[in-house]
């Protein structure tokens, strides 16, 4: 996996989670968030760590279902929720 991969979806993972809460952006939350991406890139980089296909497909899988959460919480909030 490339370290722009991890940078990625770090930022969708962020601005998924933002749209879903209600809470004012917090930059030092996203910032850890994507130095943690940041970290984790450089060390499978540095250990030259490959991720086997069965892996690669359970780790997709896994940030689809984080993102694809946090958008369908942001729409159910602003939909379903009293104004």
């Amino acid at each position: 996996m490339e370290p722009l991969h991890f940078i990625l979806g770090a930022v969708a993972y962020v601005l998924t989670g933002f749209l879903k809460s209600r809470q004012p952006f917090d930059p030092a939350k996203a910032a850890k968030t994507l130095a943690l991406a940041a970290l984790l890139a450089a060390a499978n980089h540095l250990l030259g760590l490959d991720v086997p296909e069965e892996e690669l497909a359970a780790l997709l899988a896994a940030g689809e279902v984080a993102v694809a959460e946090n958008l369908l919480k942001a729409v159910w909030r602003r939909v379903f929720s009293p104004i």
